[in-house]
């Protein structure tokens, strides 16, 4: 049953504690919350419930205790309406597909516990990860993930948390946001539609998955869907986030998909919760159970083998991709990113694609999948906190009042080394790319230098190796219930910033190294050019383009391009970095982004059509794509170029490409004819606020 102790554990730690249970698995289910009767289905095959418990008092939650940055920025807030919110019965739910939903319901509630008088608006948080793990532990922030949320609810929302089609106990099996799961997505909202305690006003809310899935909701349902709260959504499935520079991101997709098999059979706490459902809940965990040889084992063995429906650019993919079809999109809608996310790439891109259509807003953190909420909870200098901003955009969204939300800048971004302080160093600006930024060249030069100039004479060029391949395992464990996909690295990343940030920030927080924030020891072997010292603050904001010429030994080669700061001390700073596989290196230049007529953010095809492989000893032209960032590189330390053979903590070749790159030897050039260079978008200092 609920604790009451809890509420009087600080709001921060309980929202990261619970965030962490959810995506890196630190704790599993238990307990449970106040049952209720569920609302009728929408056919015969909804399931009953039990009867009411008897005198049930309802779930009482404290308010989050107002904080300095509250009080420095204004934040917008109100005072709840109702003393408390009311967790109803597990209840499953009929869709398009054939296929029962769980479904819990979350709603306000009076003194005696009883639900409050509605209908009320709603707001919908499909989730794959099991939302019966986190429904016995209601806190203020908690719709973000699918638990239930006093915060929200006590100020007159409905919460409806799903679990999608092959997750926790709804039936059943996952295939990566496929398009059977994404049908389920809008049968909830016509569900939802047809309960007397909904008003009819739906917005959708999460983060990362959950944002996810509140996109393709509103894409899916755009009348119905008045608001979009997404915190770290994806955008391209393939160039964001799974197959970075035509390749496979192997330490990110053995982390996610282990995650969400393991939390969509961890049901046992729901069938001891809900005696009455046991049957159901144990059909939903075999049908995910089964799902490792019908989905996983294959998908992964296909990856690994190179099937083109997942290794080039496709229907997969861009079933997968929410920025498909975000012209659909009607809600007013607020997105959250953070520098080194695991969607670094995505958000901002989403943000431009409805900037100028519907009333969007675009924060971007510091930080990784899992440590910017310690800056978004609380609030920073210039940013309010999370909860704060998602009950103003849902207030003036869905419930109609005037929340003010134009006092909400259209893009605040965290600024590396703007201020001093913790997580200080937030500016404001109109627009997404920074309007003030201008493209500026730096090419590497045989000294190993940077230099704003081009080269006028041949010059040396360096060569590197390629380095020993990841190897990796991929099976069910020893009694069959639960995928093992295990990757490891040979090239030196696993202890890189590339790890932490494909690890969704796992491994900064259960190993922190040294290593993970500062390069030196690790990049000796790489080819690292170096600028002089800057004669003064040197401003970056925006996506990033690295054109290299080099050549092979072999027909496949990788080239992993990273931008870092060297301190006058000689430490190493990691800002952002980028890779491409040179057989994925043609680029569509119609979606390609330009800078004042400059190239800045290349749009590679990753098709079999466009798949062109080196001729040996060709200087051959890479256009790397390096994701946008915001940065100061402070007067006195220097901007370097690392380029690396190959970064497998962000991708890993299948094993055709291996065969082909198997010993191979890249040589990088840097003379008139070919001049290897990056070009940075460069803001004014005058445009920090």
């Amino acid at each position: 049953m609920y604790n009451p102790n809890l509420g009087c554990t600080p709001v921060h730690a309980r929202f990261l504690t619970v965030l962490l249970f959810s995506i890196l698995l630190v704790a599993c289910g238990g307990g449970g919350s106040s049952n209720d009767t569920p609302a009728p289905g929408v056919n015969e095959r909804s399931l009953d419930s039990p009867e009411d418990v008897p005198n049930d008092p309802g779930i009482e939650s404290p308010e989050p205790e107002p904080l300095p940055a509250t009080i420095e920025l204004g934040a917008y807030h109100r005072d709840a309406i109702y003393p408390k919110i009311k967790v109803k019965y597990l209840e499953y739910v009929p869709t398009t597909s054939g296929n029962l939903i769980g479904v819990r319901v979350t709603l306000p509630a009076n003194e005696d516990g009883t639900p409050a008088e509605g209908p009320f608006p709603t707001i919908l948080v499909q989730s794959a990860y099991n939302i019966s793990m986190i429904s016995f532990m209601p806190m203020p922030g908690g719709v973000l993930l699918g638990a239930p949320d006093p915060y929200m609810v006590r100020r007159g929302y409905a919460q409806v948390s799903v679990d999608v089609i092959g997750g926790g106990v709804s039936e059943g099996g996952w295939e990566m946001l496929g398009a059977e799961e994404q049908s389920g997505y809008g049968d909830a909202v016509d569900w939802i539609k047809q309960q007397p305690w909904s008003n009819g006003d739906i917005g959708v809310a999460g983060a990362s998955y959950m944002a996810i899935t509140g996109l393709f909701t509103a894409q899916q349902r755009p009348d119905d869907i008045k608001a979009v709260f997404a915190s770290v959504p994806m955008g391209d499935a393939q160039r964001g986030t799974v197959g970075i520079g035509g390749m496979l991101n192997a330490t990110f997709m053995s982390k996610w998909m282990t995650l969400t098999h393991l939390t969509s059979t961890q049901n046992i706490p729901a069938m001891i919760q809900f005696p009455k459902l046991m049957d159901q809940i144990s059909k939903s965990t075999a049908d995910h159970i089964a799902q490792i040889d019908n989905y996983y084992l294959p998908i992964i063995d296909a990856t690994i083998n190179g099937d083109p429906e997942v290794t080039y650019d496709g229907e997969f993919w861009r079933t997968r991709s929410p920025i498909e079809k975000m012209d659909q999109i009607q809600a007013p809608t607020f997105f959250m990113g953070a520098l080194n996310d695991i969607f670094q790439r995505d958000a901002p891109l989403l943000y431009e694609t409805l900037k100028d259509r519907v009333d969007s807003r675009l924060v971007i953190y510091n930080g990784d999948h899992v440590s910017h909420f310690l800056q978004a909870f609380p609030g920073t200098d210039k940013v309010d906190p999370i909860l704060h901003l998602m009950l103003q955009w849902f207030d003036q969204y869905l419930m109609g009042m005037d929340a003010q939300v134009d006092s909400i800048p259209p893009v605040t971004q965290y600024v590396r080394n703007y201020q001093f302080g913790m997580w200080q160093g937030f500016a404001t600006t109109t627009d997404w790319p920074h309007p003030a930024a201008m493209p500026e060249r730096w090419y590497l030069r045989g000294d190993m230098g940077l230099s704003r100039q081009m080269p006028e004479m041949p010059e040396p060029s360096h060569e590197m190796a390629t380095p020993p391949f990841a190897d990796y395992e991929y099976r069910k464990n020893e009694q069959g219930g639960l995928l093992i996909l295990n990757v490891f690295l040979n090239d030196g990343t696993e202890c890189s910033p590339s790890f932490v940030q494909w690890t969704l920030g796992s491994a900064g927080i259960a190993t922190p190294k040294v290593c993970f924030w500062d390069r030196d020891k690790l990049e000796r072997s790489a080819l690292n050019y170096e600028s002089e010292p800057m004669a003064e603050d040197y401003y970056i904001n925006g996506p990033i383009q690295a054109d290299i010429w080099m050549e092979s030994t072999k027909t496949e080669a990788v080239l992993a391009v990273r931008i870092d700061e060297v301190t006058q001390s000689g430490r190493v700073i990691p800002i952002t970095d980028g890779m491409l596989l040179a057989s994925a290196r043609t680029v569509d230049p119609l979606r390609s982004r330009y800078l004042n007529g400059e190239m800045i953010q290349p749009y590679h095809y990753f098709t079999q059509a466009a798949e062109t492989f080196l001729i040996p000893g060709e200087p051959t032209l890479m256009q790397v794509e390096i994701f946008p960032t915001s940065a100061l590189i402070r007067k006195g330390n220097k901007l370097r170029v690392s380029i690396s053979p190959s970064n497998q903590a962000q991708g890993m070749l299948n094993e055709p490409r291996r065969e082909l790159a198997q010993d191979g030897i890249t040589t990088i050039h840097n003379s008139p004819q070919y001049p290897s260079s990056v070009v940075l978008p460069i803001v004014p200092l005058s445009e920090l606020n």
